[in-house]
């Protein structure tokens, strides 16, 4: 996986997430962080560890059940992220809080790309001559707090860290060459994104569409 990322200027900020990419473009890590900015650093770190661990076949122990329900590829990722928050929790949140994390990783091995994700950003594929599909599209708490166009600043409703269990949204799907992955962080999906034909791959086209409607 190749990934390009672009920030833009709006009314409302948002955190920087830290954004970690694998040598082989295997693994992708988007983390969040809402407080301070090292521990979305100290997440993409304990992630990326055991998944280097699981790629490589190392036998690592855990405390957190393998489910027989998911593919090996998304056990990982979602024993990485419980493992994160476990971490987080107790080395900065169990008796204050401090920050919370929102984390997105994908996992490609061979044509299929395992997900797992707490809280943003929106996850969205675009196949060729198909418009975008919602692989997994997260609600945050100024969108349901909001009245009508009302635009509030951004709320996250899932954040890693916060307690001794979190709430891990996973998933995989086939990918196929020329399919493109777009992740999004924002409080609402662009109407534009399903416009046929607007998009050819650029992404300034796209985050222009994004911030002329929004």
């Amino acid at each position: 996986m190749k990934l390009q990322e672009r920030s833009y200027n709006s009314k409302i900020i948002r955190p920087k997430p830290s954004v970690h990419v694998e040598a082989d473009g295997s693994l992708v890590i988007i983390a969040t962080a809402w407080g301070q900015s090292a521990h979305a650093d100290k997440v993409v770190d304990e992630v990326a560890k055991y998944m280097s661990a699981a790629k490589a076949d190392v036998e690592v122990t855990s405390p957190f059940q393998f489910l027989s329900c998911l593919t090996d590829e998304v056990n990982y990722l979602r024993t990485a992220i419980l493992i994160a928050n476990e971490s987080l929790y107790r080395g900065e949140n169990k008796s204050e809080y401090h920050s919370g994390v929102e984390i997105v990783v994908l996992f490609k091995k061979d044509n299929q790309i395992a997900w797992a994700q707490v809280g943003a950003p929106s996850i969205l594929l675009k196949r060729r001559m198909l418009s975008v599909q919602p692989i997994s599209t997260p609600l945050d708490l100024s969108l349901e707090l909001g009245v009508g166009s009302e635009s509030l600043p951004p709320l996250p409703s899932q954040m890693l860290g916060l307690e001794p269990t979190c709430d891990i949204k996973v998933g995989h799907f086939y990918c196929d060459d020329g399919d493109q992955v777009i992740l999004l962080s924002g409080s609402r999906l662009s109407t534009s994104l399903w416009i046929p034909g607007i998009h050819t791959g650029d992404l300034g086209e796209v985050t222009q569409s994004i911030t002329q409607e929004n």
